[in-house]
């Protein structure tokens, strides 16, 4: 029947062209092209003709318009050459090398994971490695160019935050310039960039930095006696779109994007986990994982939020002065897999790795600041914090708000609602394993949103300039 209809159709389109379109086009090459002549059929043909243009036309488009990237080739001892030196060559008491290594997810924990039914796709990750994890997927973008002149962005693959170590750590601080660092690129970019350096004075590059903004930016009131390095402080690094793990929130070439947890699965992998936390049962109402830091006093909502967990038996504590954290996914998955909410108060900085650890657990995070995620990752968390996250003032906690009792008031309902809204946004959340991940792997990850609101953003930019 579909074949009956389908032939009935195509025969209606041959008669109407005939008729309509080839027959009065060829009497019309015998009639004369002259404004006193008034012809019906000439009339009927233009009516044709115009109906014909005014109907919209099929373009092939390019999946790479708008999205083409050039990688800078720099000398290696802005990154390679970084790497090469992780044994006690960039400070002398740090070895990262087991972090370094592949391509900067760590080594792979899946031992443990079978011990602890985890699951695989899990490795020691360094939250501080974005810069190596960023480079080695930008060395697989579909869109990668060689082209400058066609490029709509420009990468600058700089380890920032690892060559920082050389300033923020060094044992004798007064014979390191600080605002040396960062000078040696602006130098090489200006001389060997290409010409839209110039053009644009970098507003079409990007890069990213693999550790928190005041890292970049010098202050003698950050964390005592100086800190920083005052990259931030160049022109033309200001210029650039930087990304990092958080941002300052009034600086707008700034974008937060999300730390790397110890998770990079494949598809089959993250499937298996979203599933796995989706159906896991959870005995405790909130957990806190974190230490007990010596300068720290009674009055700091870290440790009131530690002084309630610990009396709570609805809580079940991490104490990551004993465990290490941030290197070993077990107990930390292992108490969030076991807990509906999880609480994240500020540490050094407004942000923790462990709020994303939580989320990818499925345990609803619980903030206490602003700046701990909302005015931070835009790109990647939904725009309704109620719908995935708890606030609660740090205000309230000094006035000795009762976390346990406030969380006790959501029902099973609601959570179960954030949990779907968190499980939903999780392969945002995650750098994936590019060497695991396979051709099967057609989710959006949190590199490729990272790419895309880039290349956006530049774009604005790019257009803002044309206008001026």
């Amino acid at each position: 029947m579909r074949l009956y209809f389908f032939c009935c159709l195509v025969l209606s389109l041959f008669v109407f062209l005939i008729c309509h379109v080839v027959l009065p086009n060829k009497l019309l090459s015998v009639l004369p092209d002259h404004e006193t002549v008034k012809s019906p059929i000439r009339s009927q043909y233009n009516l044709i003709k115009e109906s014909f243009q005014a109907l919209p036309q099929t373009v092939q488009t390019n999946p790479c318009d708008g999205r083409r990237v050039f990688m800078y080739d720099l000398p290696s001892k802005f990154n390679a050459d970084l790497l090469q030196k992780c044994e006690y060559g960039v400070v002398s008491w740090l070895n990262f090398c087991y972090h370094a290594s592949n391509d900067g997810l760590g080594q792979s924990h899946e031992n443990v994971s079978e011990e602890t039914s985890m699951g695989k796709g899990w490795y020691n990750t360094d939250a501080y490695m974005l810069e190596v994890i960023f480079h080695s997927r930008m060395r697989r973008y579909s869109c990668l160019t060689n082209n400058s002149e066609a490029a709509d962005a420009f990468f600058v693959p700089y380890y920032t935050g690892i060559d920082a170590l050389r300033y923020l750590y060094a044992i004798e601080k007064k014979n390191v310039h600080m605002d040396k660092h960062g000078a040696d690129l602006v130098a090489w970019l200006e001389h060997n960039g290409s010409s839209r350096w110039q053009q644009y004075a970098g507003k079409d590059h990007f890069m990213v930095m693999g550790r928190t903004s005041w890292d970049f930016v010098y202050s003698d009131a950050i964390r005592g006696a100086g800190w920083g390095t005052g990259i931030s402080h160049l022109p033309h690094i200001v210029n650039m779109s930087t990304l990092l793990i958080e941002k300052r929130p009034w600086a707008e070439h700034e974008q937060a994007v999300p730390y790397p947890t110890s998770f990079h699965p494949s598809f089959s992998e993250l499937q298996t986990w979203i599933n796995k936390v989706r159906n896991a049962k959870r005995p405790y109402l909130f957990a806190f994982a974190g230490g007990m830091r010596p300068t720290m006093q009674d009055t700091t909502i870290r440790t009131r939020l530690l002084i309630q967990c610990s009396k709570s038996v609805s809580c079940m504590p991490v104490d990551c002065g004993k465990l290490k954290c941030s290197h070993n996914p077990k107990p930390i998955a292992t108490a969030f897999l076991q807990s509906e909410f999880c609480l994240q108060p500020r540490g050094d900085t407004p942000t923790r790795r462990s709020a994303f650890d939580a989320m990818i657990a499925g345990c609803i995070p619980v903030f206490f600041h602003e700046d701990s995620a909302y005015t931070q990752y835009t790109w990647h968390l939904p725009k309704d914090p109620d719908s995935y996250s708890v606030f609660i003032s740090e205000e309230d906690v000094r006035n000795g708000l009762q976390i346990e009792r406030l969380l006790k008031s959501y029902s099973q309902d609601r959570i179960r609602q954030m949990r779907n809204t968190i499980s939903e946004v999780m392969p945002k959340l995650l750098y994936v394993n590019p060497y695991s991940a396979g051709k099967d792997f057609n989710v959006t990850d949190a590199f490729d949103i990272s790419i895309a609101g880039v290349l956006q953003r530049i774009s604005k930019l790019k257009q803002q300039l044309s206008k001026l």
